[in-house]
């Protein structure tokens, strides 16, 4: 039993790296490259990486829903959390950093614990507004923190305003999709569901990204981009199957708490790597400790 624990703690790890290195991935791919576009390729290599690692994981049945209201969840959550919510994400990096975007980014459980409330009924506790005191604490010291150095990043104000505000639809978009995706999961075994998710997803960042060909008219994706891109799809694609089989492995809580740790890992890459473009500060290293604590206030103290 303590050894199918262990397995489970370290897929969670690998999920954990996965997810902070995409952060940093994401940053170094935006550099000069227009935002939809590339956000379209980057969950297009994801999507096709997935294909091996989901049918060798998985039997063809497990990809066909019983219930015919999974696929209206499924192409909602491949709107929402595929094609919509990895670009608000980059945007959010592209305004910010990912030192900064990541400390509101990863509080996910604390809002989800909120809608599941108002959604499905769960009570309101004492734990979850506790956590909800520390995420507001965390998020407000980290937007008062000094801005990221990064020259590729914006240093008008009101464009670091539009990252954290990205960020914050960011974890509310997540949020109710985490929700959705519990349901989805009562029907479809995750990593099938992810993988569709995934797949789906595909077609609506293009079509996000045709929408907005004018905007971005002209731009091209600079050569120095791509192999970033890919990085960030081997990422995305080692996340997902890594925190399925965290949660197979060891109670979901436990792989949770780990993957909470991202704004944590993500100052320590930040300070060691880039430490001058990303301008680790006390108040931010404050504000990311607390919306961490405040995560783990809800996960752990359930």
């Amino acid at each position: 039993m303590e050894l199918v624990h262990a397995k489970g703690m370290m897929f969670a790890g690998f999920a954990l790296l996965a997810w902070t290195a995409l952060s940093f991935c994401v940053r170094m791919a935006m550099q000069g490259a227009p935002l939809l576009r590339t956000t379209a390729s980057i969950s297009s290599c994801n999507a096709l990486l997935m294909i091996p690692v989901a049918f060798t994981f998985m039997p063809l049945s497990a990809f066909q829903p019983a219930r015919s209201e999974t696929f209206i969840y499924i192409a909602a959550l491949a709107l929402l959390m595929v094609a919509t919510s990895r670009l608000t994400y980059y945007f959010a990096i592209r305004r910010i950093g990912p030192s900064r975007a990541l400390p509101v980014a990863t509080s996910t459980p604390i809002i989800t614990a909120f809608v599941a409330a108002a959604w499905v009924g769960e009570p309101v506790t004492l734990r979850m507004m506790l956590g909800l005191a520390l995420l507001a604490a965390g998020v407000t010291a980290a937007v008062r923190a000094e801005p990221s150095q990064d020259k590729f990043l914006p240093t008008d104000p009101k464009q670091r305003l539009l990252g954290w505000m990205s960020a914050g639809i960011t974890v509310c978009i997540w949020s109710v999709s985490g929700v959705t995706m519990k349901v989805v999961a009562m029907d479809v075994p995750p990593l099938a569901a992810a993988a569709m998710i995934i797949w789906l997803g595909v077609p609506f960042t293009w079509m996000i990204a045709f929408l907005g060909r004018g905007t971005e008219a002209g731009e091209t994706i600079p050569r120095a981009s791509w192999k970033w891109m890919g990085a960030a799809a081997c990422c995305q694609t080692v996340a997902v199957p890594s925190f399925v089989s965290a949660v197979h492995y060891t109670f979901a809580v436990n792989a949770s708490a780990i993957t909470a740790l991202q704004p944590l890992l993500a100052l320590v890459i930040a300070h060691t790597f880039v430490r001058e473009a990303e301008n680790v500060t006390v108040r931010l290293a404050a504000g990311a400790s607390m919306t961490v604590c405040g995560t783990l206030v809800v996960l752990l103290l359930a």
